[in-house]
């Protein structure tokens, strides 16, 4: 047990975990985050993108090594620290009289006449506390004492990030939501798994905007939202680098597409209308016939689609051809169609990134109480200064420790017996 907890508490493996999550954390920001599976095995080849696949590095920060490896990292801090606290505990409470003049690094000797209640007056003027021991008289001036214990505060800081980060992988999700103009959806598609995660709101997509440079480019992609919670509608606006939250899920703009509504007239035997046809949404007419959009493909000004048409009666089906400004002609069973393409139309989609990390509160706390603990830690260093009074021998003896600035130490004792010097 003793060997597990030295390993789990040893500077090395601390080391070896920061280099760990670096490197992770480095991949995850270069590798695109939820991309279909495809993606990475056509971009990476198929070796890589199934590594990829199998480490969870298209959603690093919810990955189980990843959560893994922050929970290792929280214990070997935490160990550490109780391991090294007693050292730093002692130094905090080390009595200053009991120090051997001998041992100090740095010493100043002064010759005084026998004017001694001024230069008492002059050391306690300057923050030095007055001890009487035997026929010595023994001043001691302690700056930043407690910054002995400032590092265990940056620990502390530490483990709050972990902890927002160990919260928000096992808690939190990202995924992705993508809503048609005029749609509305609760359901996110996480970026690990196939099964759906519900809001508990609903998202309706008003308006989508797309801005272009001169050149055709994307300038800027806006999507006007309403969020509907029970009896509470929020609007609200979502732009790139501009995100929206609400109940701390938050909502990015990420893509866009161009979808194509073909308007169609059918002609059959006593059927005879105009529709909409469009992708993913089938076309039921008279509860018998299923029109499918299976493709379609534009090329310089050339507009064609497949589509599939289903008999429910009969159970017949043909597949066929429609070309824009043309009408196509054929027979399901014994009955005639005449399918033509009237009119094209474009619809927007919003592609939405969704995010949940209930752990971002604690991160950003650890975040300002890690600069706060740093500021001690380099800017608050523990000294201690002494002075000893020896009347009899009219000598007045400077000391001084410090934890890390030795050189600026001895110049802090030196302009101090300058200044006593002219007492």
């Amino acid at each position: 047990m003793k060997k597990i907890i030295n390993f789990l508490s040893s500077a090395k493996l601390a080391i070896v975990l920061f280099f760990v999550l670096a490197a992770f954390s480095t991949l995850g920001t270069l590798l695109p985050q939820g991309a279909p599976p495809q993606v990475y095995l056509m971009k990476y080849g198929e070796t890589f993108g199934k590594l990829i696949l199998y480490f969870g590095l298209n959603d690093t920060y919810h990955s189980w090594w990843y959560i893994f490896s922050l929970f290792l990292f929280l214990t070997n801090l935490i160990l550490c620290s109780i391991k090294r606290f007693p050292v730093s505990w002692k130094l905090y409470k080390k009595d200053p009289v009991k120090i051997n003049l001998a041992n100090l690094p740095f010493k100043q000797t002064l010759r005084i006449k026998e004017n001694f209640e001024k230069l008492e007056n002059k050391l306690l003027s300057l923050g030095f506390k007055k001890i009487i021991k035997g026929e010595e008289k023994i001043f001691i001036k302690d700056k930043c004492r407690w910054s002995y214990l400032s590092v265990y505060f940056v620990h502390f800081s530490l483990v709050l990030v972990i902890l927002g980060g160990i919260i928000g992988g096992i808690w939190g999700y990202r995924g992705n939501m993508f809503l048609f103009e005029g749609g509305s959806s609760n359901q996110v598609m996480p970026f690990r798994g196939d099964k759906p995660i519900f809001l508990p709101f609903t998202v309706k997509l008003n308006k989508f905007k797309l801005e272009l440079y001169p050149d055709g480019t994307p300038k800027e992609y806006i999507s006007y939202i309403t969020i509907i919670d029970e009896k509470n509608k929020v609007n609200a606006t979502v732009r790139v680098n501009h995100p929206f939250t609400y109940k701390g899920i938050t909502f990015y703009q990420a893509s866009y597409d161009v979808i194509p509504e073909f308007v169609i007239e059918v002609k059959t035997k006593g059927i005879k209308g105009t529709y909409t046809l469009a992708p993913n949404n089938p076309l039921f007419i008279e509860n018998r016939y299923t029109i499918v959009l299976e493709g379609y493909r534009a090329h310089r000004g050339f507009v064609a689609c497949k589509i599939a048409v289903f008999d429910a009666e009969t159970g017949s089906s043909k597949e066929t051809f429609l070309i824009q400004g043309r009408t196509t002609k054929f027979r399901l069973g014994n009955i005639p169609f005449s399918i033509s393409m009237k009119e094209i139309k474009e619809k927007y989609a919003s592609g939405l990134q969704v995010k949940k990390d209930p752990g971002v509160p604690l991160v950003y706390l650890g975040f300002l109480t890690i600069i706060i603990g740093l500021i001690a830690v380099y800017f608050c260093e523990p000294k201690t200064f002494w002075a000893y009074l020896k009347e009899k021998e009219k000598l007045l003896i400077l000391g001084a420790t410090s934890k890390r600035d030795r050189a600026e130490l001895k110049l802090e004792l030196q302009r101090l017996a300058e200044e006593l010097s002219r007492v």
